[in-house]
């Protein structure tokens, strides 16, 4: 019987339904190195990859119905053991129940064919992947039909949906960023004319926050008649390079621009160390051309004294090639030496081959001058400290650590580091809480702007340490460490001690002469008393004991003087403080020296503003200073000259100002009237002369009132100015001291003590005013906080501002008055008179509500009343 698939080149077999094979053709056969008859009964299976069983069986079972053909794609194994792809066209029969009775394979090698696609798709996806990391697009442009045919990576670039395999070429035009079209446009007619390969780049427009760079590089293709009939090229994005290259030429102009602002001359040199000066800078600084500085040429240049250990430390820094500083003398165009820095840095390559050095030549000799000059005076400095013996101390808050620095022979060297708690055992058990407090003030934050003394025990006796310092702060401003200096002033103390000893024996002196001078100066004066009284005398005799009693009068004032400095620097005398109205005490200083100002012929004016400006006080010594200065005026002044006496009143002082016309004082006499003894110059018959302890007194008994005085004169001739100011009183603080001081003498049995309080204070002194003009005892409180304070005062009736700024008066009642008690008696002193204000002025507690300004007569009235019957439990309406 003939079988075509017997002659057939192609493998064909036939299978039975289970999968056995029946025929097999002599090209299978030859392909699988089997014969017929040992293919026939075997399974498919052995002769088909494992992987591509399930495909088979999937073709079989899709043969159905009329499509009894199919076809499958899978490798079969050859003699030689390789499996190669085949295309296998499967056709099934029926048999006569219609079920598939047997197939017949017919397998097409397509090994070759498989695997040369699969080259062509490896390659394709290189390309891509190639693409896509060099951020390359490739295109193709027809010139006849401006069709551009273009990648997926160049269709990304444009911003073309994806996709995107073709767009017109003026859709590729229209996304050139405006700036760039016509440089783009330029360069494309001037590269399609020159008809070669052409590259440039342009920029894309894709808005301002993603304009990007692209590199386009093409060829033209020509036709025989050399028409342009396409184009065909790559592009890919260079926006990074761009924004690289952009920043590298930023930096190059801002490091130039360093260079140049600090006026460094630029060089560079070879790998072995040839230089290669830049032309301007370095023509400017020597005056010479730039061929001639380089190489070694620039050696010419530096100092004679220098060149030879410059040259040579050159080739060292060359040899060794690292970073150096060479330091040298250069010659400058105008003739002058100039010291130089020359700062070399070396550049390698990739291998670690040296290529080049970079470097700076800088002039530093307004540096090295200061330097100069800095070590002179530290130099100065050190051997000062030698002389003067001062230590250095640094206290560490971090640690509580403390060092001490002392000067040696040049300069200073750290002797030891101690604790804190070690350094204040060494001090004197009498000086070490005083110096403790101080530190720790300073460390706070503080200022004591004072120096500070203690002793220290020594081996041998005590020695007596005199410091200042002050807090150094760090960066956040916290306090970092305190820096002092410490000198040694034992052999001061020491003679400070004799001279106090000697001043302490002056002072005895001085009162055993005072005391001595008055037992011959009482006799005296009455002898001179009995003289005055006998009527039978001569005239002549009349005006020598007028003139004894003058002179004893002077002297009796100059002992009294004697005595006065004398207890005063014992402090053997005590002020009798009480509260002093200026004016008062202004008056009667005036009234004491009237006589002397009417003798001289002198013309004094008065100027007392405010007559109820008080000041605490001794009556007698206020007197005292106030009629020892106008003496002084009175006694350097000229016949007819002018002295005034004026108060001002400021809101913590009083200051009482006497001017004079009279003969001033020198500049070099001003800053010593105050020392004792001291005085300006007299007349030739001394008729104003003393012992010039009269300032002196004056300005101790001024300190002991915690007050201050001060002298000023224009000059000689040009009078003289004194100045006494002194602590105010305020009217709380007067009448506090009265009730301390005169407890007997204030007020009646039928006097209220009144408690004031109003934040607007001559509204409350006004008010104190009047109540005191009745006889009554106030308080005054200018705000809340004072009147809780003064709760001793003890206040029958209190007058309540309701308005006042921490606490109001409603709550103040309340405070002062606890529920269910009776005193003190309430009384609201407000602007707001509505019903409801009186209401909410009777629910907290007042007993009475006075509208501002208050009626005087119904105040008054009220307090009256209440000294014989209080009423209570009602708010009265007023």
């Amino acid at each position: 019987m003939y079988d075509p698939a017997h002659f057939l080149p192609s493998f064909v077999w036939r299978a039975a339904r289970d999968g056995f094979i029946q025929y097999a053709n002599p090209w299978a056969c030859r392909y699988l190195g089997l014969a017929s008859e040992e293919l026939v009964g075997r399974h498919w299976r052995e002769f088909i990859h494992h992987q591509d069983e399930e495909l088979v069986r999937d073709a079989v079972r899709q043969m159905r119905n009329d499509t009894l053909l199919n076809n499958v794609d899978v490798r079969l194994l050859r003699a030689d053991g390789e499996f190669r792809w085949h295309t296998l066209h499967l056709q099934a029969r029926r048999d006569e129940e219609e079920r598939i009775a047997d197939t017949v394979g017919v397998a097409i090698d397509i090994h070759e064919c498989r695997h040369a696609w699969e080259l062509y798709e490896a390659s394709e996806r290189r390309l891509q992947l190639a693409f896509a990391g060099a951020r390359m697009g490739a295109w193709e442009w027809d010139m006849t039909t401006r069709v551009v045919r273009m990648t997926q990576q160049l269709a990304a670039m444009y911003s073309f949906p994806a996709g995107t395999e073709t767009a017109m070429l003026s859709e590729i035009w229209d996304r050139v960023a405006p700036e760039s079209r016509e440089h783009f446009q330029r360069n494309l007619a001037q590269a399609l004319r020159d008809g070669g390969p052409f590259e440039f780049d342009f920029m894309l427009d894709g808005g301002p926050a993603s304009r990007r760079w692209l590199r386009m590089r093409g060829n033209p293709e020509f036709d025989p008649r050399g028409t342009l009939v396409r184009v065909y090229g790559v592009s890919f994005d260079i926006s990074e390079q761009r924004a690289d290259e952009e920043r590298l030429s930023l930096s190059e102009r801002r490091y130039r621009a360093l260079v140049e602002s600090t006026g460094a001359l630029i060089w560079s040199a070879d790998a072995n160390g040839e230089i290669h000066p830049s032309s301007g800078d370095w023509e400017n600084f020597t005056g010479a051309r730039h061929e001639r500085l380089a190489r070694w040429g620039w050696l010419d240049f530096v100092h004679p004294d220098d060149r030879e250990q410059t040259r040579k430390a050159w080739l060292e820094a060359v040899h060794q090639g690292g970073p150096t500083t060479l330091t040298f003398r250069m010659y400058r165009r105008d003739g002058v030496y100039r010291m130089v820095q020359a700062q070399a840095a070396p550049l390698y390559d990739e291998q670690g081959h040296l290529q080049e050095w970079f470097g700076t030549t800088t002039d530093v000799t307004p540096r090295y001058e200061a330097q100069a000059a800095i070590e002179a005076r530290s130099l100065r400095l050190t051997v000062a400290m030698q002389a003067a013996k001062i230590h250095i101390i640094s206290l560490e808050l971090a640690t509580w650590s403390l060092m001490f620095e002392t000067v040696g022979k040049l300069r200073t060297e750290p002797i030891e580091t101690i604790t804190y708690e070690e350094a204040l055992a060494r001090v004197h058990p009498d000086d070490a809480p005083t110096l403790d407090r101080f530190v720790r003030r300073l460390a706070a934050g503080e200022d004591p702007r004072e120096q500070f003394e203690f002793r220290v025990k020594d081996e041998q006796a005590e020695r007596w340490m005199q410091g200042s310092a002050l807090l150094q702060r760090g960066k956040d401003d916290k306090p970092l460490r305190i820096i002092g200096s410490l000198i040694d002033i034992t052999e001061r103390k020491h003679m400070e001690l004799v001279l106090r000893e000697s001043g302490r024996r002056k002072d005895e002196f001085l009162a055993m002469l005072a005391h001595e001078l008055r037992n011959p100066l009482a006799p005296l004066r009455t002898a001179i008393a009995l003289l005055q009284k006998d009527e039978g005398v001569s005239a002549r005799t009349s005006e020598l004991v007028e003139l004894m009693r003058r002179q004893v009068e002077h002297m009796t004032r100059i002992v009294d003087d004697l005595l006065e400095v004398s207890r005063i620097t014992q402090g053997r005398i005590a002020l009798k403080t009480e509260p002093v109205l200026v004016g008062t005490a202004v008056y009667h200083a005036v009234e004491a020296i009237a006589a002397m100002v009417e003798a001289r012929k002198q013309h004094i004016q008065v100027d007392v503003p405010d007559a109820t400006t008080w000041v605490c006080g001794d009556v007698t010594r206020l007197s005292q200073i106030l009629v020892n200065v106008l003496n002084n005026a009175t006694k350097y002044t000229p016949e007819h000259g002018q002295i005034s006496v004026s108060v001002k009143a400021e809101q913590d002082w009083v200051s009482i100002v006497i001017a004079d016309t009279g003969t001033g004082i020198s500049a070099d006499l001003l800053p010593k009237v105050f020392e004792l003894f001291s005085q300006g110059e007299r007349t030739l018959d001394r008729s104003n002369g003393g012992l010039g302890i009269g300032l002196s007194l004056v300005k101790k008994l001024v300190e002991m009132h915690k007050g201050t005085i001060t002298v000023q004169s224009p000059g000689p001739g040009l009078g003289t100015t004194v100045t006494v100011r002194l602590p105010r009183l305020h009217h709380h603080e007067r009448h506090s001291a009265l009730a301390l001081s005169e407890a007997g003498s204030i007020g009646t049995q039928a006097a209220l003590r009144v408690l004031i309080v109003d934040d607007n204070r001559d509204a409350a002194d006004s008010l104190a005013m009047l109540c005191e003009s009745e006889g009554h005892v106030t308080r005054v409180a200018y705000s809340s906080e004072e009147a809780l304070a003064a709760s001793q005062f003890e206040a029958d009736v209190a007058l309540l501002d309701i308005g006042l700024p921490d606490i109001d008066g409603y709550e103040l009642a309340r405070r002062l008055r606890r529920k269910g008690a009776s005193a003190p008696l309430l009384v609201a002193i407000t602007g707001y008179g509505q019903a409801e204000d009186r209401l909410r002025a009777q629910s907290a507690g007042f007993d009475y509500h006075f509208v501002k300004p208050v009626n005087v007569e119904s105040l008054l009235k009220l307090l009256s009343s209440l000294t014989a019957d209080r009423p209570a439990g009602r708010t009265a309406e007023r």
